[in-house]
Formats: structure tokens, C-alpha cells, sequence
């Protein structure tokens, strides 16, 4: 286990001062240019900002800003698709070269990547409900749960106004499955989307009734740390071009989007001239915008006391933000994440080895028809991924019982699908197990007294699947039951602390697989002393 501990150290290590060493690299313009090509990360599920046409390629307002942008650079383009979740993630570990995916300009993202001024767009969080709701304010949703995606900036500061139960899925699709399933009051994110979303015709019963907050502009982003300089000020001066020339509202009007105010007065703030005629948003002498022409998005210096103030100096210092410990709101997701990690898990282990359990004694019973269900039912849910069984249940068989007004438990579906999982494996080692001893004692059957006899020679692949279910319950999340890898995943979005959070991950992993192997051990034991007796 030393041995084991200081690999561990050395690779932190390691990752600690690959991520606080200055940048080597040669500047990121020439880079690009010597390559020939320029990689952009965008949107796949963001209609009309971008998403994949009948072909599968990737089309939108934000490709062709790519495609423009390339064009410029003089270099061909490829795109990545990215996730509200994944795309800061992307930039930082080298992916892609920039990010033009949505990505609102806020302080804390400036710390974690540089975002390029001008911005290019702007957007406001609203909620789409059904119509039947007859929301007239903000105050009317206040403490209901409601629908989100991971990664979005507003997920915090909504939910600590309005008191909102925030479901957050990995994604739009899956977001606006469980609003048409009737599984949360609203969806809530940006209005454009939402709005482009409306104007579809199966969300003709919903609506968008409430006034637009938390207006953000958009930047398009490039990784922070690589001699970027060059970079920066070529995409700051492409897109100033934009606004002057009317391209961004030709992209508008393109992709039939709602006429954005934003744009209208950003194309004038541009355009605008001095007596002498030059642009009055040109350069100044250190390369840098004017005061007047930047977005006002309240960049300054965030204050801190206590404890918040010690996270934020260690940050400074180390470049290892725990901000699960210091940050309130993180504290508090990151631990409901981890004991609801712990209550499904638990959850899972019993249901798994109660399914077994009843599993082979039904079948070993040779009842007329249901001996051979059971069976034929347990090869199907060993056969079949949980990932699949979870979106069939809560997104499948979720959609016809909301038809009744029956809302599908979340938590409730991923235990019955992962037990269901494991317990089928589990089951079938029990039978083996039966057979086996029937080798040596042909009058033996599977019952309540000789389960013991069986799970002390099925112990191996029993244990061996309920690990590995253990480590499953990180799937759960895929259907908004916020756990702990949910959790973390919705802090490294906002923080982009993805090396201490993952180093967390794994330790905390490591202890709940250890402490399942040794209650299951302990199990055996008495299992074995029983067999004995």
C-alpha cells in the first residue's frame, strides 16, 4: 500500500505542476497556421446556434462563425461537437483551439479561460412551462423543481434566489424529455433556445411567460495560459468586423432568429466614428479596447472572508481550488451529491442480492411458468446495458405513465435498474452454484436454508458484481439523479477544478468500493460459519 500511496502523490504531483508550469509553446496563431488548421469546438444540440442536419454535419449561427473565422485565419476548419458540461474541459486539456459554443461572458469564467472581447452575442435565462401553468411572475416558481442542464451559469445564483430543486441532465434532449414528461414544473435555460424550441410544432402547448433575467453577452473563448496573444486580438478584431459590417445580423436572419436588441446596438456602438473618421471602438496604444466599447459584466475582483477567502488564497498560490469545501453552494451540492451516492449505492448492494436471491429460489423451484419467466427476465436485464434500461424506463416507460399524471421516481428507477442488472449476474452465479453442489449432494436445493451453501461458492462473481454496480450508480446521473459524480461534474463545469476534482472522485470511489467489499466480506464469513454448523 505504500508503494500504492506514492505513485498516487508522485502522479498529483505530476498533474499539479503540468497544470502551474508557464507555457512553453510557441505562440498559438503561428501554430495554427503551421498546421493548416483551425479546431473549433460548437454546440451539436442548440438549434440554431448549432446542431446536426439530416447528414450528421454540424450546421448552425456558430459554424458559420467558425467557417468565417477560418476563412480570415487562412487555415481550413474542423469542428468538435461539445456539451454545455465539457466544453471549458475541452478548451483547457488542448482539444480544440476555440470555443464558440454559447459560452456566457461571466468573471468566473474569465479565471479559467480567456475570453475574447468583443462579445458577439447575448442572451437572458428564462423557463419554458406549459401553457396550463398560467405563470404570471418569477415568484410562481419559487421552490418547484424544475429542469436544467449541467454546466449552465445560472444554475446557482436561480436556484439561491428562487429556491428552485434544479433536475439537472447532461443535456438539452434529455432536459426537455423530462419537461414533456411531466417531471419537472419548467425547463430553464437560455431564451434563445427556448425560443427556438417553441416555435416547433409538439411544444405548441408550452410557453415562455415570464420576463428574461440574468442577461448575458457570449464570448468566444481560447485557452488560457498558451501565448495567445496574437490569437486573442486577430478573433477580437474579426468579430468587431462582424458587428460593423452586419455580419452577426445576417447570421440572425439566417437561422430566423427572434431580431436581437443586443445586436442592433452592439452594430452601432461599432460603427461608430470620430470627427477624424476612425472607428471610435479602434485599439488603443497597449492593444487593448476602450473602457466604453467593452461589456459591462462586472469583472472586478470577487470578495471573500473566511474561509471562502483562505480556499481562494491556496487557489492562488497551489492552483488547486477546493472549492467544494470553501464555496457554500458547492459544499452543499457536493455533499447531498456524495450521501445520495451512498444511499443508492447501499440501495443497489440490497437490491441487487434481494434479486438474486428470490431470483434462484424461483427458479430453482421449477414452478410452471414463472420458473422459466424469472429466467428468461434475468438473461434479458444481464444482457441489457443499465445505461439503456435507465433512459427506457424513465424517458420510455416514464412517457406513457405521465400520460395518467404518474411521475416516474428517478432514484427509484436507476436502484431497480441496477439492482435488476447485477442482481440478474449475481442470480445466476447462485444456480451455477446450486448445480455445483448437487454434484456432490443430489438431494440439495435452493432454498432460504440453502442459500447460504450457495452464496458461500458463488461469493467470487457476486462480489464481483456488486463492485462493479457500486462504480455503475454514476449513471444515475444520465437521468437527473443529482449524485456524486453529478455533482462534481456540475463544479468542474463552473470551476474547471477538473484535476482536484477527479483526484477527489477517485479517492472517495476507492473507500465506497472498500467498504462494500468489506461488509460483503464480513457477510461471507457468517455465511461460512453457518454453512458449517
Amino acid at each position: 500500500m505504500v508503494w500504492q500511496r506514492g505513485a498516487a502523490a508522485c502522479l498529483a504531483l505530476a498533474l499539479l505542476l503540468c497544470g502551474s508550469m508557464p507555457a512553453a509553446a510557441a505562440n498559438r496563431l503561428d501554430t495554427i497556421r503551421a498546421r493548416g488548421v483551425l479546431v473549433v469546438g460548437v454546440k451539436t444540440e442548440y438549434p440554431p446556434f448549432g446542431t446536426l442536419d439530416a447528414d450528421g454535419k454540424i450546421v448552425g449561427m456558430e459554424p458559420d462563425m467558425a467557417a468565417a473565422l477560418a476563412s480570415q485565419l487562412h487555415v481550413e476548419l474542423r469542428m468538435v461537437g461539445v456539451t454545455t458540461s465539457n466544453r471549458l474541459q475541452k478548451l483547457a486539456d488542448g482539444t480544440i483551439d476555440v470555443l464558440i459554443a454559447t459560452l456566457g461572458d461571466t468573471p468566473q469564467r474569465r479565471q479559467i479561460a480567456t475570453l475574447v472581447s468583443p462579445d458577439y452575442y447575448a442572451s437572458g435565462v428564462n423557463i419554458m412551462a406549459p401553457a396550463s401553468r398560467k405563470l404570471a411572475n418569477w415568484t410562481d416558481v419559487q421552490g418547484q423543481t424544475v429542469c436544467s442542464t449541467q454546466g449552465a451559469y445560472f444554475n446557482r445564483p436561480m436556484s439561491q434566489r428562487y429556491l428552485l430543486d434544479l433536475q439537472i441532465y447532461n443535456g438539452v434532449r434529455d432536459a426537455m424529455l423530462a419537461l414533456r414528461d411531466g417531471r419537472c414544473a419548467g425547463w430553464l435555460y437560455d431564451d434563445t433556445a427556448i425560443s427556438e424550441a417553441l416555435g416547433r410544432p409538439e411544444w405548441q402547448e408550452f410557453t415562455m411567460p415570464l420576463p428574461s433575467l440574468m442577461v448575458s453577452p457570449w464570448a468566444i473563448a481560447i485557452r488560457q495560459g498558451d501565448d495567445g496573444a496574437e490569437l486573442e486580438q486577430a478573433i477580437g478584431d474579426q468579430i468587431a468586423e462582424w458587428h460593423r459590417s452586419g455580419f452577426l445580423l445576417g447570421l440572425e436572419r439566417k437561422w430566423h432568429l427572434q431580431p436581437s436588441r443586443y445586436l442592433q446596438q452592439a452594430q452601432a456602438l461599432w460603427s461608430q466614428r470620430s470627427d477624424g473618421g476612425a472607428y471610435v471602438c479602434s485599439r488603443t496604444a497597449t492593444g487593448d479596447w476602450p473602457a466604453a466599447c467593452q461589456d459591462q459584466i462586472g469583472r472586478g475582483a470577487e470578495t471573500a472572508s473566511g474561509l471562502q477567502k483562505l480556499g481562494m488564497q491556496i487557489n492562488d498560490l497551489t492552483g488547486l481550488d477546493f472549492s467544494f469545501i470553501y464555496d457554500g453552494y458547492d459544499r452543499q451540492s457536493f455533499l447531498h451529491g456524495l450521501l445520495l451516492s451512498i444511499g443508492l449505492i447501499a440501495a443497489c448492494v440490497i437490491g441487487s442480492i434481494s434479486v438474486a436471491g428470490l431470483g434462484a429460489i424461483t427458479v430453482e423451484a421449477r414452478l410452471p411458468l414463472i420458473s422459466r419467466l424469472v429466467k428468461a427476465a434475468a438473461i434479458f436485464c444481464r444482457m441489457t446495458p443499465p445505461l439503456l434500461q435507465l433512459y427506457v424506463v424513465v424517458f420510455g416507460i416514464g412517457a406513457f405513465t405521465a400520460r395518467w399524471g404518474v411521475t416516474m421516481n428517478a432514484f427509484i428507477a436507476a436502484t431497480a435498474c441496477l439492482s435488476l442488472y447485477a442482481g440478474s449476474a449475481c442470480m445466476s452465479a447462485l444456480t451455477e452454484a446450486a448445480d455445483t453442489i448437487r454434484h456432490d449432494r443430489p438431494e440439495f436445493r435452493l432454498t432460504w436454508a440453502g442459500l447460504p451453501g450457495a452464496f458461500n461458492l458463488a461469493y467470487q462473481p457476486v462480489l464481483a458484481s456488486l463492485v462493479n454496480i457500486v462504480k455503475a450508480t454514476g449513471m444515475a446521473s444520465a437521468v437527473a439523479v443529482p449524485e456524486l459524480i453529478s455533482s462534481s461534474t456540475a463544479i468542474i463545469a463552473e470551476r474547471g477544478n477538473s484535476a482536484v476534482m477527479m483526484h477527489v472522485l477517485m479517492a472517495l470511489y476507492f473507500v465506497m468500493v472498500v467498504a462494500v467489499m468489506h461488509l460483503l466480506t464480513v457477510l461471507h464469513r457468517k455465511m461460512v460459519r453457518h454453512v458449517a454448523a
